[in-house]
Protein backbone atom coordinates (compact mmCIF):
# COMPACT_ATOMS: atom_id res chain seq x y z
CA UNK A 1 0.00 0.00 0.00
CA UNK A 2 1.55 3.41 -1.29
CA UNK A 3 0.69 6.74 1.13
CA UNK A 4 0.31 8.11 -2.42
CA UNK A 5 -0.30 7.07 -5.68
CA UNK A 6 -0.67 9.25 -8.83
CA UNK A 7 -2.42 7.67 -11.26
CA UNK A 8 -2.99 8.13 -15.62
CA UNK A 9 -0.74 10.84 -15.35
CA UNK A 10 1.93 11.85 -18.39
CA UNK A 11 5.22 11.40 -16.51
CA UNK A 12 7.88 13.95 -17.72
CA UNK A 13 11.55 13.43 -17.24
CA UNK A 14 14.64 15.05 -18.86
CA UNK A 15 15.05 11.81 -20.20
CA UNK A 16 11.56 11.54 -21.77
CA UNK A 17 7.75 11.59 -21.32
CA UNK A 18 5.52 8.62 -21.17
CA UNK A 19 2.60 7.08 -19.22
CA UNK A 20 2.84 5.97 -15.86
CA UNK A 21 1.85 5.56 -12.35
CA UNK A 22 3.96 6.75 -9.67
CA UNK A 23 3.85 5.45 -6.06
CA UNK A 24 4.77 7.35 -3.12
CA UNK A 25 6.25 6.20 0.43
CA UNK A 26 7.90 7.64 3.16
CA UNK A 27 8.21 10.48 1.19
CA UNK A 28 9.95 9.14 -0.99
CA UNK A 29 9.49 7.53 -4.91
CA UNK A 30 8.78 3.74 -4.13
CA UNK A 31 7.30 2.49 -7.59
CA UNK A 32 7.14 3.92 -11.18
CA UNK A 33 4.95 1.61 -13.11
CA UNK A 34 1.81 0.67 -15.70
CA UNK A 35 0.51 -1.65 -12.48
CA UNK A 36 -3.49 -1.91 -11.67
CA UNK A 37 -2.60 -3.93 -8.40
CA UNK A 38 -1.27 -0.76 -7.22
CA UNK A 39 -3.10 1.58 -4.67
CA UNK A 40 -2.75 4.21 -2.35
CA UNK A 41 -3.83 5.78 1.07
CA UNK A 42 -4.45 8.71 -0.94
CA UNK A 43 -4.75 8.39 -4.74
CA UNK A 44 -4.88 11.49 -7.51
CA UNK A 45 -6.11 10.76 -10.86
CA UNK A 46 -3.48 12.72 -13.12
CA UNK A 47 -5.27 11.48 -16.45
CA UNK A 48 -4.55 14.50 -19.01
CA UNK A 49 -2.05 15.91 -16.65
CA UNK A 50 1.63 16.06 -16.52
CA UNK A 51 3.49 14.97 -13.51
CA UNK A 52 7.43 15.84 -13.50
CA UNK A 53 9.68 16.64 -10.22
CA UNK A 54 9.20 19.91 -8.71
CA UNK A 55 11.26 23.29 -9.73
CA UNK A 56 13.98 23.98 -7.95
CA UNK A 57 14.44 27.69 -8.00
CA UNK A 58 18.56 28.47 -7.57
CA UNK A 59 18.53 31.76 -7.66
CA UNK A 60 16.11 33.85 -4.78
CA UNK A 61 16.62 36.80 -2.46
CA UNK A 62 13.96 36.21 0.00
CA UNK A 63 14.26 38.60 3.16
CA UNK A 64 17.32 40.56 1.59
CA UNK A 65 17.96 44.22 2.76
CA UNK A 66 19.18 46.54 0.08
CA UNK A 67 19.70 49.99 -1.01
CA UNK A 68 18.30 51.11 2.40
CA UNK A 69 15.43 48.75 1.79
CA UNK A 70 13.93 45.06 1.97
CA UNK A 71 13.22 42.67 -0.07
CA UNK A 72 9.46 42.40 0.03
CA UNK A 73 9.12 38.92 0.27
CA UNK A 74 10.54 36.96 3.63
CA UNK A 75 11.44 33.43 3.64
CA UNK A 76 7.50 32.54 4.58
CA UNK A 77 6.20 34.24 1.74
CA UNK A 78 8.53 33.80 -0.89
CA UNK A 79 8.74 29.96 -0.19
CA UNK A 80 4.85 29.55 -0.25
CA UNK A 81 4.29 31.65 -3.67
CA UNK A 82 6.99 28.77 -5.08
CA UNK A 83 4.66 26.39 -3.86
CA UNK A 84 1.95 27.75 -5.48
CA UNK A 85 4.07 28.15 -8.68
CA UNK A 86 5.34 24.50 -8.71
CA UNK A 87 8.58 25.31 -6.83
CA UNK A 88 9.85 22.72 -4.15
CA UNK A 89 13.34 23.73 -3.49
CA UNK A 90 15.00 27.52 -3.51
CA UNK A 91 18.37 28.07 -3.00
CA UNK A 92 18.62 31.86 -1.61
CA UNK A 93 21.79 33.36 -0.63
CA UNK A 94 24.16 34.05 2.37
CA UNK A 95 26.07 37.59 1.75
CA UNK A 96 28.67 38.16 4.32
CA UNK A 97 28.97 41.10 6.23
CA UNK A 98 32.23 42.75 6.59
CA UNK A 99 33.74 41.76 9.46
CA UNK A 100 32.10 38.60 9.74
CA UNK A 101 33.27 35.23 9.03
CA UNK A 102 31.58 33.32 7.06
CA UNK A 103 30.03 30.83 9.66
CA UNK A 104 28.67 33.36 11.60
CA UNK A 105 26.84 35.25 8.77
CA UNK A 106 25.27 31.45 7.37
CA UNK A 107 24.12 30.32 10.86
CA UNK A 108 22.33 33.81 11.13
CA UNK A 109 20.82 33.16 8.09
CA UNK A 110 19.68 29.41 8.35
CA UNK A 111 18.10 30.97 11.47
CA UNK A 112 16.54 33.61 9.75
CA UNK A 113 14.72 30.73 7.18
CA UNK A 114 14.43 27.83 9.49
CA UNK A 115 10.72 28.64 11.44
CA UNK A 116 9.07 29.78 7.97
CA UNK A 117 10.26 27.87 4.88
CA UNK A 118 7.11 25.73 3.58
CA UNK A 119 9.53 23.84 1.33
CA UNK A 120 12.95 22.47 1.44
CA UNK A 121 15.71 25.04 0.37
CA UNK A 122 19.63 25.66 0.61
CA UNK A 123 22.01 28.83 0.53
CA UNK A 124 25.08 29.93 -1.56
CA UNK A 125 27.33 31.62 0.25
CA UNK A 126 28.18 35.15 -0.94
CA UNK A 127 31.90 35.86 0.00
CA UNK A 128 32.71 39.76 -0.16
CA UNK A 129 35.22 40.22 3.17
CA UNK A 130 38.14 39.17 0.93
CA UNK A 131 40.95 37.44 3.66
CA UNK A 132 42.82 35.34 5.30
CA UNK A 133 39.56 33.81 7.79
CA UNK A 134 37.37 33.95 4.44
CA UNK A 135 39.47 32.19 1.91
CA UNK A 136 40.66 29.60 4.91
CA UNK A 137 36.60 28.80 6.00
CA UNK A 138 36.09 27.71 2.00
CA UNK A 139 36.92 24.21 2.63
CA UNK A 140 34.83 24.65 6.11
CA UNK A 141 31.37 25.42 3.91
CA UNK A 142 32.04 22.70 1.29
CA UNK A 143 32.56 20.22 4.50
CA UNK A 144 29.11 21.82 5.82
CA UNK A 145 26.80 21.27 2.60
CA UNK A 146 27.93 24.74 1.12
CA UNK A 147 29.34 23.72 -1.77
CA UNK A 148 28.58 26.87 -4.08
CA UNK A 149 30.02 30.45 -3.65
CA UNK A 150 29.11 33.95 -5.13
CA UNK A 151 31.41 36.19 -6.10
CA UNK A 152 30.62 40.18 -7.45
CA UNK A 153 32.52 41.73 -9.83
CA UNK A 154 30.85 44.74 -9.24
CA UNK A 155 28.88 46.26 -6.56
CA UNK A 156 32.12 48.76 -5.73
CA UNK A 157 30.20 51.03 -3.59
CA UNK A 158 28.89 48.53 -1.55
CA UNK A 159 32.09 47.21 -0.70
CA UNK A 160 31.01 43.62 -1.98
CA UNK A 161 33.45 43.64 -5.38
CA UNK A 162 36.33 41.18 -6.02
CA UNK A 163 39.39 41.98 -7.46
CA UNK A 164 40.72 39.61 -9.97
CA UNK A 165 43.43 38.04 -7.32
CA UNK A 166 40.48 37.32 -4.88
CA UNK A 167 38.72 35.49 -7.99
CA UNK A 168 42.14 33.56 -8.78
CA UNK A 169 42.27 32.64 -4.88
CA UNK A 170 38.39 31.39 -4.72
CA UNK A 171 38.25 29.81 -8.18
CA UNK A 172 41.44 27.65 -7.31
CA UNK A 173 40.10 27.07 -3.55
CA UNK A 174 36.93 25.72 -4.43
CA UNK A 175 38.34 23.41 -7.50
CA UNK A 176 40.57 22.46 -4.52
CA UNK A 177 38.27 20.95 -2.50
CA UNK A 178 35.05 20.16 -4.58
CA UNK A 179 33.49 23.53 -4.66
CA UNK A 180 31.96 26.17 -7.15
CA UNK A 181 32.07 29.51 -8.12
CA UNK A 182 29.61 31.82 -9.18
CA UNK A 183 30.29 35.01 -10.69
CA UNK A 184 27.85 38.05 -10.95
CA UNK A 185 28.89 39.61 -14.04
CA UNK A 186 29.54 43.22 -14.62
CA UNK A 187 32.21 45.49 -14.70
CA UNK A 188 32.06 48.57 -12.76
CA UNK A 189 34.25 50.51 -14.15
CA UNK A 190 32.43 50.68 -17.71
CA UNK A 191 29.06 51.02 -15.14
CA UNK A 192 30.53 53.86 -13.20
CA UNK A 193 31.97 55.77 -16.72
CA UNK A 194 28.22 55.16 -18.38
CA UNK A 195 26.51 56.30 -15.16
CA UNK A 196 28.33 59.29 -14.82
CA UNK A 197 27.97 60.50 -18.10
CA UNK A 198 24.10 60.25 -17.86
CA UNK A 199 23.78 61.85 -14.60
CA UNK A 200 25.40 64.81 -15.88
CA UNK A 201 23.56 65.42 -19.20
CA UNK A 202 20.50 64.98 -16.88
CA UNK A 203 19.35 61.14 -17.99
CA UNK A 204 17.75 59.99 -15.00
CA UNK A 205 14.37 58.60 -15.87
CA UNK A 206 14.29 54.97 -15.79
CA UNK A 207 14.90 54.27 -19.77
CA UNK A 208 18.42 54.85 -19.68
CA UNK A 209 18.34 52.07 -16.69
CA UNK A 210 20.11 49.31 -19.30
CA UNK A 211 22.09 52.21 -21.26
CA UNK A 212 24.12 52.82 -17.77
CA UNK A 213 24.99 48.87 -17.73
CA UNK A 214 25.18 48.23 -21.66
CA UNK A 215 26.11 44.96 -23.04
CA UNK A 216 29.54 45.24 -23.15
CA UNK A 217 29.58 45.65 -19.50
CA UNK A 218 28.82 42.14 -19.09
CA UNK A 219 31.10 40.43 -22.11
CA UNK A 220 34.18 41.54 -20.63
CA UNK A 221 33.64 41.00 -17.09
CA UNK A 222 32.60 37.29 -19.17
CA UNK A 223 35.83 36.94 -21.16
CA UNK A 224 37.71 37.97 -17.94
CA UNK A 225 35.76 35.65 -15.54
CA UNK A 226 36.24 32.56 -18.12
CA UNK A 227 40.31 33.27 -18.89
CA UNK A 228 41.08 32.93 -15.18
CA UNK A 229 38.64 29.86 -14.91
CA UNK A 230 40.42 28.58 -17.70
CA UNK A 231 43.98 29.76 -15.70
CA UNK A 232 43.00 28.06 -12.52
CA UNK A 233 41.76 24.67 -14.13
CA UNK A 234 38.78 25.08 -12.19
CA UNK A 235 34.81 25.64 -12.93
CA UNK A 236 32.35 28.52 -12.93
CA UNK A 237 29.06 29.08 -12.87
CA UNK A 238 27.48 32.50 -14.37
CA UNK A 239 24.43 33.47 -12.13
CA UNK A 240 21.89 35.78 -14.51
CA UNK A 241 23.38 35.47 -18.22
CA UNK A 242 21.61 38.28 -20.22
CA UNK A 243 23.36 38.67 -23.54
CA UNK A 244 23.58 36.81 -26.88
CA UNK A 245 27.36 37.50 -27.15
CA UNK A 246 27.68 36.28 -23.51
CA UNK A 247 26.08 33.16 -24.53
CA UNK A 248 28.41 32.73 -27.44
CA UNK A 249 31.55 33.31 -25.19
CA UNK A 250 30.31 30.34 -23.04
CA UNK A 251 29.74 27.99 -26.02
CA UNK A 252 33.25 29.10 -27.24
CA UNK A 253 34.80 28.50 -23.47
CA UNK A 254 33.03 24.84 -23.44
CA UNK A 255 34.43 24.27 -26.90
CA UNK A 256 38.01 24.06 -25.29
CA UNK A 257 37.25 22.27 -22.50
CA UNK A 258 36.61 24.65 -19.83
CA UNK A 259 34.04 23.90 -17.03
CA UNK A 260 31.31 26.47 -17.56
CA UNK A 261 28.06 26.66 -16.48
CA UNK A 262 25.31 29.43 -17.12
CA UNK A 263 21.70 30.21 -15.97
CA UNK A 264 19.70 32.58 -17.01
CA UNK A 265 16.57 34.52 -16.35
CA UNK A 266 12.60 34.12 -17.50
CA UNK A 267 12.57 38.13 -17.81
CA UNK A 268 15.92 38.00 -19.73
CA UNK A 269 13.77 35.41 -22.23
CA UNK A 270 10.57 37.03 -22.75
CA UNK A 271 10.55 40.91 -21.28
CA UNK A 272 12.97 43.40 -22.94
CA UNK A 273 14.65 46.63 -22.07
CA UNK A 274 11.90 49.41 -23.92
CA UNK A 275 9.63 48.96 -20.61
CA UNK A 276 11.74 51.37 -19.44
CA UNK A 277 10.43 54.16 -21.52
CA UNK A 278 6.39 52.74 -20.46
CA UNK A 279 4.76 55.52 -17.85
CA UNK A 280 5.61 52.72 -15.18
CA UNK A 281 9.06 52.09 -16.51
CA UNK A 282 10.51 52.67 -13.04
CA UNK A 283 8.81 48.99 -11.83
CA UNK A 284 11.25 47.01 -14.06
CA UNK A 285 14.65 47.99 -13.32
CA UNK A 286 16.58 44.72 -12.62
CA UNK A 287 20.15 44.15 -12.49
CA UNK A 288 21.28 42.75 -14.75
CA UNK A 289 19.16 45.21 -17.07
CA UNK A 290 17.04 43.98 -19.45
CA UNK A 291 18.20 43.61 -22.96
CA UNK A 292 16.34 43.14 -26.74
CA UNK A 293 14.56 40.75 -28.20
CA UNK A 294 17.31 39.66 -30.59
CA UNK A 295 19.15 38.69 -27.31
CA UNK A 296 16.56 37.32 -25.57
CA UNK A 297 16.35 35.02 -28.73
CA UNK A 298 19.62 33.89 -28.80
CA UNK A 299 19.17 32.76 -25.53
CA UNK A 300 16.64 30.44 -25.67
CA UNK A 301 18.68 28.68 -28.68
CA UNK A 302 21.71 28.69 -25.93
CA UNK A 303 18.96 26.63 -23.18
CA UNK A 304 17.99 24.63 -26.51
CA UNK A 305 21.38 23.37 -27.44
CA UNK A 306 22.90 22.71 -23.92
CA UNK A 307 25.26 26.16 -24.09
CA UNK A 308 23.26 27.28 -20.67
CA UNK A 309 21.72 24.84 -18.16
CA UNK A 310 20.15 25.88 -15.57
CA UNK A 311 16.71 28.68 -15.61
CA UNK A 312 16.45 30.20 -12.12
CA UNK A 313 14.47 33.87 -11.62
CA UNK A 314 16.49 36.18 -9.43
CA UNK A 315 13.32 36.82 -7.33
CA UNK A 316 14.21 39.38 -5.64
CA UNK A 317 10.91 41.43 -4.97
CA UNK A 318 9.90 45.13 -4.45
CA UNK A 319 6.54 46.98 -3.61
CA UNK A 320 5.27 49.52 -6.59
CA UNK A 321 5.75 52.05 -3.49
CA UNK A 322 9.37 50.95 -2.61
CA UNK A 323 9.48 51.78 -6.79
CA UNK A 324 8.20 54.55 -6.64
CA UNK A 325 9.63 56.33 -4.46
CA UNK A 326 13.19 56.96 -6.71
CA UNK A 327 10.81 56.51 -9.70
CA UNK A 328 12.93 59.88 -11.63
CA UNK A 329 16.43 58.29 -10.74
CA UNK A 330 17.21 55.29 -11.83
CA UNK A 331 20.17 55.33 -9.94
CA UNK A 332 18.41 54.82 -6.89
CA UNK A 333 15.56 52.61 -7.91
CA UNK A 334 15.90 49.36 -5.99
CA UNK A 335 16.46 46.62 -8.60
CA UNK A 336 15.07 43.65 -8.68
CA UNK A 337 12.16 41.61 -9.92
CA UNK A 338 9.62 38.85 -8.88
CA UNK A 339 9.54 35.65 -10.54
CA UNK A 340 9.76 32.55 -7.97
CA UNK A 341 6.04 31.78 -8.52
CA UNK A 342 5.90 32.14 -12.54
CA UNK A 343 9.34 30.29 -13.24
CA UNK A 344 7.25 27.41 -14.47
CA UNK A 345 4.48 28.54 -16.78
CA UNK A 346 6.47 30.94 -18.11
CA UNK A 347 8.84 27.88 -19.08
CA UNK A 348 5.81 26.16 -20.21
CA UNK A 349 3.88 28.65 -22.06
CA UNK A 350 6.62 30.70 -23.73
CA UNK A 351 8.85 27.59 -24.26
CA UNK A 352 7.45 24.79 -24.92
CA UNK A 353 3.88 25.56 -25.77
CA UNK A 354 5.49 27.95 -28.69
CA UNK A 355 8.35 24.82 -29.32
CA UNK A 356 11.18 27.01 -28.40
CA UNK A 357 12.33 23.68 -26.35
CA UNK A 358 10.76 20.43 -25.52
CA UNK A 359 8.73 19.52 -22.15
CA UNK A 360 11.88 17.45 -21.08
CA UNK A 361 14.65 19.83 -21.37
CA UNK A 362 11.98 22.06 -19.66
CA UNK A 363 12.57 19.66 -16.97
CA UNK A 364 16.37 19.48 -17.51
CA UNK A 365 16.63 23.30 -17.33
CA UNK A 366 14.22 24.02 -14.12
CA UNK A 367 14.42 20.50 -12.37
CA UNK A 368 16.95 18.26 -12.76
CA UNK A 369 19.99 20.27 -14.15
CA UNK A 370 20.02 22.42 -10.84
CA UNK A 371 19.71 19.38 -9.08
CA UNK A 372 22.92 18.07 -10.45
CA UNK A 373 24.71 21.27 -10.77
CA UNK A 374 24.21 22.38 -7.30
CA UNK A 375 25.09 18.69 -5.39
CA UNK A 376 20.74 17.52 -5.00
CA UNK A 377 20.58 14.94 -7.39
CA UNK A 378 19.21 12.39 -7.51
CA UNK A 379 17.57 12.82 -3.80
CA UNK A 380 16.28 15.94 -6.17
CA UNK A 381 15.10 16.33 -9.57
CA UNK A 382 14.67 13.50 -10.03
CA UNK A 383 12.07 10.47 -10.12
CA UNK A 384 14.50 7.94 -9.04
CA UNK A 385 13.26 4.88 -6.98
CA UNK A 386 14.60 6.10 -3.11
CA UNK A 387 14.26 9.95 -5.03
CA UNK A 388 12.44 12.47 -2.25
CA UNK A 389 8.93 12.46 -3.43
CA UNK A 390 9.06 16.22 -4.72
CA UNK A 391 6.39 16.55 -7.95
CA UNK A 392 4.69 18.99 -9.67
CA UNK A 393 1.23 18.31 -10.98
CA UNK A 394 -0.15 20.48 -13.86
CA UNK A 395 -2.41 20.82 -16.28
CA UNK A 396 -1.15 21.59 -19.66
CA UNK A 397 -4.65 23.28 -21.12
CA UNK A 398 -5.78 25.35 -17.97
CA UNK A 399 -4.73 28.56 -18.93
CA UNK A 400 -4.41 32.12 -16.45
CA UNK A 401 -3.81 35.91 -17.17
CA UNK A 402 -1.02 36.64 -14.39
CA UNK A 403 -2.46 39.35 -12.47
CA UNK A 404 -0.24 40.71 -9.13
CA UNK A 405 -4.03 39.44 -7.32
CA UNK A 406 -3.70 35.65 -8.56
CA UNK A 407 -0.23 35.30 -7.04
CA UNK A 408 0.84 34.52 -3.54
CA UNK A 409 4.43 36.77 -3.17
CA UNK A 410 3.80 40.12 -1.29
CA UNK A 411 5.26 42.47 -4.37
CA UNK A 412 2.37 43.83 -5.26
CA UNK A 413 2.85 44.11 -8.86
CA UNK A 414 4.16 41.53 -11.88
CA UNK A 415 6.07 42.41 -14.87
CA UNK A 416 4.47 39.54 -16.30
CA UNK A 417 1.13 41.24 -16.03
CA UNK A 418 -1.90 40.57 -18.56
CA UNK A 419 0.34 38.15 -19.76
CA UNK A 420 -1.98 34.56 -20.52
CA UNK A 421 0.12 31.41 -19.63
CA UNK A 422 -0.36 27.64 -19.26
CA UNK A 423 1.14 25.38 -16.68
CA UNK A 424 0.14 26.78 -13.07
CA UNK A 425 0.37 23.55 -11.12
CA UNK A 426 -3.16 21.82 -9.91
CA UNK A 427 -0.98 19.95 -6.79
CA UNK A 428 2.57 20.38 -5.56
CA UNK A 429 4.33 17.91 -3.18
CA UNK A 430 6.71 18.54 -1.03
CA UNK A 431 8.68 15.34 0.29
CA UNK A 432 5.53 13.19 -0.64
CA UNK A 433 3.43 15.97 1.37
CA UNK A 434 0.45 17.78 -0.59
CA UNK A 435 1.09 21.20 0.00
CA UNK A 436 -0.61 23.15 -2.32
CA UNK A 437 -3.92 21.68 -4.20
CA UNK A 438 -6.13 23.24 -6.66
CA UNK A 439 -4.89 26.65 -5.32
CA UNK A 440 -5.26 26.42 -1.22
CA UNK A 441 -1.97 25.70 0.46
CA UNK A 442 -2.07 22.53 2.53
CA UNK A 443 0.72 22.46 4.25
CA UNK A 444 2.02 24.31 7.58
CA UNK A 445 5.28 26.80 7.79
CA UNK A 446 8.88 25.82 8.76
CA UNK A 447 8.05 21.77 7.61
CA UNK A 448 10.79 22.90 5.09
CA UNK A 449 14.16 21.39 5.65
CA UNK A 450 17.88 22.76 5.25
CA UNK A 451 19.47 20.58 2.65
CA UNK A 452 23.13 19.78 2.78
CA UNK A 453 24.29 19.75 -0.71
CA UNK A 454 27.23 17.76 -2.21
CA UNK A 455 30.03 19.25 -4.30
CA UNK A 456 29.04 19.60 -8.16
CA UNK A 457 28.94 16.31 -10.26
CA UNK A 458 31.76 16.46 -13.08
Amino acid sequence: MMDLLIKNGTIATESGVFKADLGIKDGKISAICNCEILSGRKEIDANGLIVMPGAIDAHTHFELPIMDSSTADDFLSGSMACAAGGVTTFIDFVTQTKGHSLLEDFEARKALADSKVYIDYSLHMGITDFNDESFNSIKKMIDMGIPSFKIFMAYAKEGWMASDGDMIRVLEDTAKYGGLMGIHGENQSIIDSKTDSLIKEGKLSPKWHSAARPHHSEVEALRRAIYLTELTRSSLYIFHLTTGEGARLVAEAKGKGIDILGETCPHYLVLDESLYAKQDGYLYPSCPPLRNRFDSEVLWRALKLGILENVATDHCSFTKAQKELHKDNFTLIPRGLPGCETLLPLMYSEGVKKGRISLSKMVGLISASPARIFGLYPQKGSFAIGSDADITILDPDKHIKITPEALHMKADFSPYEGLEVYGFPKYTISRGEIIYENGKFTAQKGRGKFLKRKQKES
